[in-house]
């Protein structure tokens, strides 16, 4: 028997409103048959950053032929577009605002030049597809212009879980909108990299990977707010009151033993972290 199509969604709406129950709805309104996953509703109002990362760290994890929804959507009612990707694995729904950054370059996608963060337009990576979400067939009516999630979104995700062709949804395009991901800089002897995100409990997740953190024949040393790490714990537990540790993203992390590593330090998104090493 196959299996039931699945439908995930990642937005900023939070769960004391009904607005992700509604969009669940929608979908279910289309094809009952359909799985709803919730990847997360915490996102932070209108941190289109955040909800990249996150989603990012998430989405690989399904079965090929997912429905991804992301409704992080600040312009909603503007003229900026709704949109669908199909990349070899998956199809995205979303806003065109960068929700995509990151899914974008783990699909092979050269990314803008620039400015931390700045927007620009891409080509899509070798394999993807992308239309304009136009044709208001596949829409819910009557249309809201502050509520997309519930009227363009969710009925183009269930109507793909049905079989619905993208392209049938509107016109083909050739670019989407993608931010620049900082990358960690080399600097004299230091890998100077930034705190991506800080998680509910405070653990500063980096964009320095493991293989910039493993020197062999030397001891890592991290430097951040004016601390200095020795060495890489194995654990959250133990030791030092905040230690560098390997975390499940594969990125280095900051973490406290028990407490908020962003609060000990005084330490946010966008600060900086050096990695360096001493002799052994």
């Amino acid at each position: 028997m196959a299996a039931s199509p699945i439908v995930t969604l990642t937005t900023d709406f939070g769960v004391s409103d009904a607005f992700a129950g509604t969009m669940k709805g929608i979908v279910y309104s289309i094809n009952s048959s359909a799985r709803v996953v919730d990847i997360t509703h915490d996102i932070p109002p209108q941190d289109i950053r955040t909800a990249a990362f996150v989603f990012d760290s998430a989405y690989h994890y399904f079965p090929p032929g997912t429905v991804h929804v992301l409704v992080v959507d600040p312009a909603v009612g503007t003229n900026r577009r709704a949109i669908v990707v199909q990349s070899p694995d998956a199809y995205f729904v979303c806003p065109d605002n960068g929700l995509l950054s990151y899914a974008y370059m783990r699909g092979g996608g050269a990314l803008p030049d620039g400015e931390p963060f700045e927007t620009a337009s891409v080509g899509l990576p070798d394999g993807w597809k992308a239309y304009h979400l136009t044709n208001h067939q596949y829409w819910h009516h009557p249309v809201s212009s502050t509520f997309h999630g519930r009227d363009v979104f969710a009925p183009v995700a269930g109507h793909l879980t049905t079989g619905a062709a993208p392209s049938a949804m509107g016109a083909a395009i050739d670019s989407v909108t993608a931010f620049v991901i900082p990358q960690p800089q080399q600097r004299g002897d230091r890998l100077v990299g930034s705190v991506m995100h800080v998680d509910r409990f405070g653990n500063l997740i980096t964009n320095l990977k493991a293989k910039d953190v493993f020197m062999p024949d030397a001891h890592t040393v991290i430097e951040l707010a004016g601390k200095r790490l020795a060495g890489l714990a194995s654990s959250y537990q133990g030791g030092p009151p905040y230690k560098g540790i390997i975390g499940s993203h594969g990125y280095l992390e900051i973490a406290g033993a028990n407490a908020n590593a962003s609060e000990m330090l005084g330490v946010g998104v966008g600060d900086e972290v050096a990695v360096g090493t001493e002799g052994a």
